[in-house]
């Protein structure tokens, strides 16, 4: 990769602030941009308003060595481009034979982003879908990236696929294809564990060394996925090991409601910001809080399902929800647990009331105060969103809103609150499951604990405080794991949503970005991020 060397360039016209690159720039204008270059603008976009800061906090940290305002944007800048693209993206064919006796050759994607940052192992989801393709898991694993950044973790990203849909496919299938997966995903060098001495542990992943590949449901993942994944990595290194994957069912060394905290996560983060007043005034808004406010909510997955009745039993009413085949709309209220049993006996919510099935974006256009998007990539495109009549857009999905459309949004004073802060309900409880299950094989956790902020670390000090008190004695290497607390997930979401809100919102205020909580919440990743390269000294 080419980075830019602004020593060339005479002082005199030395650029002073950050600016996009000329591909993520384009991407904003696109309708039909790669979806990593869309997510690369948001991002990008951050970098500008917070470069300044960059710089200042550069020469509080290295003072003695005395560099001019040309060298510090010269590092900072190359740093930038230096993490700029995906650390490594595997793509595999491998076949299986089916139930049928016909062979099919089956395709995998696994990415990582930001292995350089912090020398941390690498976070991200696996989903299974027939419409994945590589450029989609490029966007997904910086988005992880940004998340375990946004939230604190300092953890990298990664994002992986198969590129299948399930629904085509028996149990047995199915298992064999992700068993055939991961195998492939070890074979390749990316989640190998050598474990001859647990004082010598050492992970070798990706052909970098020291990281690992830890992987969390996503789009048709859940914790028998998750299990199969442990157990053929298990099988694969030789090790009775269950660290490589988290949202594992109990037993495997999972923690209790996992299966929710997605929703939780978005749930929390659109509390954030609808109990705050002076934020809320900015869109139009005179009451805060979910009473009586009319949602539409797109997708009634593993996280639309049990947010929509987060939100009803919190006073919001459901006017609107929008699947794949139908959808409908009533202002009148519609009864979700009724709609939620109509689609369980028939697989669809189609003829279901008043349900339609032409148009099905025009439902994004209702009127309602609060539009949840909890389905897919680029859901809201520039066409609709100059009709959104919502006030508040929450993003409990990857990537929902395009750049333009964002920009229409902000600029009509809309509250778009962000994938990165609201999807990020699984990042947390996966990192705390993974910490636990460091810990129930006899590994050390400073190595992950690292480059987390307090608020991780307080929680974490006080899940081993609950587990000294059930083996009486004050040693580190606990020889009994009872299972955590059952509020442990939702306790854990407000404490770290709260934080890193409050982040948000402050940065908000400090860049003047008005409502745009998107890029608020990127510059919050964006600094955390380099409070690591900083304390590794890696811009000297």
């Amino acid at each position: 990769m080419h980075l830019r060397n602004l020593s060339s360039v005479p002082k005199s016209i030395a650029r002073i602030d950050y600016d996009i690159p000329e591909r993520y720039r384009n991407a904003f204008f696109l309708a039909n941009a790669a979806f990593f270059d869309s997510t690369n603008w948001f991002l990008h976009r951050a970098y500008e308003a917070v470069f300044p800061i960059l710089k200042n906090s550069y020469r509080e940290h290295f003072q003695s060595l005395h560099v001019n305002d040309s060298n510090i944007h010269e590092k900072l800048e190359n740093i930038v481009e230096s993490i700029d693209q995906c650390n490594s993206i595997l793509d595999v064919r491998f076949p299986v034979k089916r139930e049928n006796g016909k062979l099919e050759v089956i395709r995998g994607f696994r990415a990582h982003y930001g292995e350089a940052i912090g020398n941390t192992p690498c976070l991200g989801g696996f989903r299974i879908h027939s419409s994945i393709t590589r450029d989609h898991i490029k966007a997904l694993a910086l988005l992880s990236a940004m998340k375990n950044f946004c939230i604190g973790t300092g953890l990298s990203g990664a994002m992986g696929g198969i590129k299948v849909n399930p629904k085509e496919y028996s149990e047995c299938e199915l298992k064999e294809i992700v068993s055939l997966y991961v195998t492939e995903l070890y074979k390749k060098g990316y989640c190998k564990y050598s474990l001859t001495n647990l004082k010598k542990f050492q992970i070798i992943f990706g052909l970098q060394g020291n990281h690992t590949d830890i992987v969390h449901p996503d789009v048709n993942t859940s914790a028998k996925e998750m299990s199969w994944v442990q157990e053929t990595f298990s099988k694969c290194s030789g090790q009775s090991l269950n660290a490589a994957s988290t949202g594992k069912p109990l037993e495997c060394g999972g923690v209790e409601n996992y299966d929710i905290a997605a929703a939780l996560g978005a749930f929390k983060a659109l509390e954030t910001f609808i109990n705050n007043g002076e934020i809320m005034l900015k869109t139009g808004c005179i009451k805060t809080g979910l009473k009586n406010k009319r949602f539409i909510i797109q997708g009634l997955g593993k996280v639309g399902r049990p947010l929509g009745v987060m939100l009803i039993e919190n006073g919001a009413i459901c006017v609107g929800v929008k699947e794949e085949d139908a959808y409908l709309y009533d202002a009148k209220g519609i009864d979700l647990y009724e709609l939620y049993k109509y689609k369980d006996d028939h697989g669809t919510i189609e003829n279901f009331g008043i349900s339609k099935t032409e148009f099905p974006d025009s439902i994004f256009t209702e009127e309602c105060d609060i539009l949840v998007l909890a389905a897919r990539q680029k859901s809201l495109v520039c066409y609709i969103a100059r009709d959104v009549k919502a006030r508040v857009i929450l993003e409990a999905s990857d990537g929902p809103v395009t750049p333009t459309s964002h920009k229409i949004l902000t600029t009509k004073s809309k509250l778009v609150v962000p994938d990165i802060y609201a999807s990020a309900g699984a990042a947390v409880i996966s990192y705390f499951e993974y910490l636990r299950n460091l810990q129930q094989i006899g590994l050390p956790t400073d190595n992950v604990l690292r480059f987390s902020t307090n608020i991780h670390q307080q929680i974490f000090q006080s899940m081993n405080q609950a587990q000294l008190k059930v083996n009486g004695s004050s040693q580190t290497q606990y020889n009994v794991f009872l299972p955590l607390d059952h509020n442990f997930c939702t306790n854990s979401i407000e404490c770290v949503y709260s934080s890193v809100g409050q982040e948000i919102i402050k940065n908000l205020e400090q860049f003047k970005l008005g409502i745009d909580v998107r890029t608020a919440a990127y510059t919050v990743a964006i600094q955390n991020m380099f409070k690591i390269f900083f304390q590794q000294k890696i811009l000297i």
